[in-house]
């Protein structure tokens, strides 16, 4: 049994705490005992064990008290009850209320190494698909595509550093794959099956980025109810992901860089000090080294997260790939699309895609959906990213003022299409889906959209 493996012992008599102790400090486990609910809640938050083993009855609180707590401090430890006067129904009622297990006093040993080795696998577990749903759903189970030495480059740089515990400081524009490149960088380590926390730092306020970063203890604040894990806490033994670290005022600068220098951090409320064991990788699509001289970034912190840098070319830097990233695409996220039809990646590959690989997803959703179930066509994937193919200068901000907003200004476009169309075509609907290139099933839903479906058609 792995000697990290930490159990907290929690039973109001001395002698069964020093007891088990014993016993399973010989079997490799790190333990930790508490006499009282008290107690073992301050356990819980600093001893961060792996199995909670407690008594059922105990004259501070009961163990179902104690898993309660736990639970409304959104812990899921498995934890398992002991009593020296069990019942059927107090070993149902034990399982009924979120217990792991239930055993009764004396404790047989060989019962006891059993029930722990099953509940330090059952956390485990839990972790991993917790992990692997988290990376399912954000798409991270995608590789990065792309064949140009570009993207080769990229993935070299990978290899080398996913299996250390080195901090990255991973750079580039919006909607490059920084996330997708964090989140493989994870899988591919020896922390993979631990947790992987992702962190916005941007949507952090600065009143709350101890609690939110470093937990809190219960009345340590004003609205501090119960005590709250950490996201430090949290990605304990795994990978906490610092995303728009660029953002960070210069308060919250200086707390962060302590525990990223040497681990430790303070829970709000708490006189102790904690070391974190979790590795960091840190995004941003923000020139540090520009905000470094401006004063705007710190220095010592700029250079404790670029230890190992990876910067993520932007789209229109190796344009070869974009074929291959749209095909990609239409294969996992895209399915109804039949592909891309004649000339689409041509005209994929000749625009310069500021929003990257994230306009890219819009833009052949768009037109899976307007397009209907064949292959895209290129001439409706021109008209969506090219306004100057349908003769409309539409330039930005073109959708009213000073809005340069891409969705905004696709919606105008869109809107200004229809109407050409409608009129080329005398107000004949699916004369004018054929001319847009949509399947005609889909334009009542574009006149809708857009105001224009009580049109009648022309005599």
């Amino acid at each position: 049994m792995a000697a990290r493996t930490r159990i907290l012992i929690v039973d109001d008599e001395r002698y069964v705490r020093e007891s088990l102790v014993e016993l399973l400090g010989l079997e490799g486990y790190a333990c930790m005992a508490a006499g009282s609910l008290p107690e073992a809640l301050e356990q819980v938050m600093s001893f961060s064990p792996a199995v909670v083993l407690s008594d059922l009855s105990m004259p501070s609180g009961s163990g179902i008290e104690l898993l309660g707590a736990i639970r409304r401090a959104g812990s899921h430890l498995p934890v398992v009850l002991m009593t020296g006067v069990g019942t059927v129904r107090d070993a149902v009622a034990a399982i009924q209320s979120g217990a792991y297990d239930f055993l009764q006093k004396p404790v047989d040993a060989g019962q006891l190494r059993l029930v722990l080795r099953r509940a330090v696998e059952h956390q485990e577990l839990v972790r991993e698909v917790r992990t692997l749903r988290e990376v399912a759903q954000s798409g991270g189970g995608r590789q990065l595509v792309g064949s140009s030495g570009a993207m080769a480059a990229v993935r070299q740089l990978m290899e080398q550093v996913a299996a250390t515990d080195a901090t990255v400081l991973v750079t580039g524009e919006s909607g490059t794959g920084k996330e997708l490149v964090a989140e493989q960088l994870h899988l591919r380590s020896a922390r993979a099956r631990k947790p992987l926390v992702r962190v916005n730092c941007a949507a952090i306020p600065a009143t709350l980025f101890e609690s939110e970063f470093f937990g809190h203890r219960r009345g340590a604040f004003s609205g501090a109810v119960t005590d709250r894990t950490g996201r430090f806490a949290e990605a304990e033994g795994g990978t906490i992901v610092l995303d728009e670290i660029g953002t960070l005022p210069g308060e919250m600068q200086a707390k962060l860089l302590r525990v990223l220098e040497n681990g430790e951090y303070q829970v709000v409320g708490e006189s102790r000090t904690r070391v974190s064991d979790a590795r960091v990788i840190a995004l941003t699509n923000e020139a540090l080294p520009e905000r470094v001289q401006k004063g705007e970034f710190r220095a010592d912190l700029y250079y404790r997260l670029n230890v190992f840098p990876i910067a993520l070319p932007p789209l229109r830097a190796h344009r070869e790939d974009i074929p291959e990233i749209a095909l990609a695409l239409l294969g996992s996220t895209l399915a109804r699309a039949g592909g891309l039809g004649p000339g689409a990646a041509e005209v994929l590959a000749s625009h310069d895609w500021p929003g990257n690989v994230r306009e890219l997803r819009n833009v052949l959703e768009r037109a899976a959906i307007v397009g209907g179930s064949g292959p895209l066509d290129a001439r409706l994937l021109r008209a969506l990213i090219e306004p100057a193919f349908a003769g409309t200068a539409l330039a930005p901000g073109a959708s009213g003022g000073d809005d340069f907003h891409l969705r905004h200004n696709l919606d105008a476009l869109e809107k200004q299409l229809l109407q050409r169309a409608l009129e080329k075509c005398e107000g004949r609907k699916k004369d004018a889906a054929a001319l847009l290139g949509i399947d005609a099933r889909n334009m009542g839903y574009y006149l809708r959209k857009h105001g224009l479906s009580d049109l009648p058609p022309r005599a």
